[in-house]
């Protein structure tokens, strides 16, 4: 990793490049969290790094595990979980933002597109994790209900992730950009049913995704092809 450019306060920028560093891949799940370690990478005392990794925890990016903290390794019913919790919000936030879509939501939700396609045309892999959580933040907003939208802000991060981890095992960028655009064709049109259709597909899609890795390989994500834990040193 390349050290901290002191600019914004240092514990924000630590949080957000270890969050980054996960979210990428380049911590990759169960990977052992050296304290001492990352802050001599980072160029930066332990104080903010230490304080960066508790606000991971609070993510639930990272968990303790034999004393020591490591990049959260999800199971299958982590994933059904939180599938369980976006089927349940995201299609109705979905039919909402159909029912309230204006103008400055179409050029959002355009821009995130084109954004999107021109990251698959050029193969980076790392710009569409984030540019598929905004196309879903887009659409919480969109809804309107601020309820819906506490809720599903509270697990962004492991929604980044999973989605994160979803592109890496089964290389299903060209699939993102087909769902994003026809639960974006039924937004526009207004059509509720349409979208809320066109977002439970797409949610359920990468739960399936999951669960045809697990019967074919068993346990967690870990005994997947993709996955080599690292190396603790």
């Amino acid at each position: 990793m390349t050290p901290i450019q002191r600019a914004l306060p240092l514990v924000n920028q630590v949080y957000e490049h270890l969050r980054a560093a996960i979210l990428s891949g380049e911590l990759r799940p169960g990977e052992k969290i050296v304290e001492t370690k990352l802050a001599a990478e980072l160029a930066v005392s332990r104080s903010p790094v230490r304080e960066a990794m508790r606000l991971l925890t609070n993510d639930q990016l990272l968990v303790e595990q034999g004393g020591a903290l490591h990049v959260f390794v999800p199971t299958i019913e982590d994933f059904h979980e939180l599938s369980d919790l976006r089927l349940a919000i995201e299609p109705a936030a979905a039919a909402l933002a159909a029912r309230r879509f204006e103008q400055i939501d179409d050029e959002h939700l355009q821009a995130n597109l084109e954004a999107t396609e021109a990251c698959l045309a050029s193969g980076d892999r790392h710009g569409i994790v984030p540019l598929n959580n905004q196309f879903h933040q887009s659409i919480w907003l969109c809804g309107g209900n601020s309820r819906f939208v506490r809720i599903m802000e509270n697990v962004s991060a492991l929604i980044q992730y999973y989605g994160a981890l979803v592109l890496d095992i089964n290389n299903q960028q060209t699939n993102i950009l087909q769902e994003h655009g026809e639960i974006y064709t039924a937004l526009k049109a207004g059509d509720e049913t349409a979208a809320r259709d066109a977002m439970y597909r797409h949610i359920l899609k990468d739960l399936q995704v999951i669960e045809r890795f697990v019967a074919k390989y068993g346990g967690t994500i870990l005994n997947f092809p993709y996955f080599v834990p690292s190396q603790e040193k």
